[in-house]
């Protein structure tokens, strides 16, 4: 046997042809986890299915086969946000305390250049709701309504364990909400600013402890 033959037998040669296909789920995210860099490279304005498409490497009409248009491919991506925060929630009682289940809600791990893109699309949710009213309700409906009913459900926890007495639960988690959040107005109107994970946090802690002395 020739050497080269020999080769061949201990290497088999590759053969040519298309690439294994993604399938479709793997081919979602690809397009979703582009979204992030693109935006802080070109901006909202230049993130056009075309833009997108390139980013993801894939065909514009690969991109539109996954997303009707924009706007679905961005209700997509903030419904997979929210669903990453919202998946690690617990939504039954494991005997932790009421403080220590609303740390593990609020969490102040991300870096604040993760919701530079989230940031832009509530900018222009607010901004054009009208012409954009998917992208609004989700800003809207997965976002602080969520949230303000999972804190709803701690106070109910809370109050059935005994350990606050409040009346009125409703009213206390949308209270809630405003004393624990840092206010959103400065973020949309400037998109240069974001408070850091420290001020998130002494936020945090200051209206928990005021909330906490004033319904024990």
């Amino acid at each position: 046997m020739t050497q080269d033959a020999q080769k061949d037998v201990a290497e088999p040669r590759r053969t040519r042809g298309r690439p294994v296909a993604m399938d479709p789920g793997e081919r979602r995210d690809r397009i979703l986890s582009a979204l992030d860099d693109l935006f802080r490279e070109v901006g909202l304005a230049g993130m056009t299915m075309s833009t997108i498409a390139r980013r993801a490497g894939m065909s514009k009409q690969t991109v539109y086969d996954m997303f009707q248009d924009r706007d679905s491919l961005f209700d997509a991506y903030l419904e997979r946000r929210f669903s990453a925060l919202h998946c690690q929630d617990v939504t039954e009682d494991d005997g932790a305390g009421f403080e220590a289940r609303l740390r593990r809600l609020f969490r102040f791990d991300e870096p604040s250049e993760a919701w530079d893109l989230p940031v832009a699309l509530l900018r222009l949710a607010i901004a054009e709701a009208e012409h954009h009213p998917r992208l609004a309700s989700r800003c809207l409906e997965n976002g602080p309504r969520t949230k303000q009913a999972r804190l709803q459900w701690e106070l109910d926890l809370a109050v059935a364990r005994g350990e606050l007495k409040i009346s009125d639960t409703a009213a206390a988690a949308a209270l809630l909400m405003d004393m624990l959040h840092p206010p959103i107005l400065e973020v949309l109107v400037s998109p240069q600013f974001r408070p850091s994970i420290k001020a998130c946090e002494a936020r945090f802690n200051y209206g928990l402890s005021i909330f906490l002395s004033g319904v024990s």
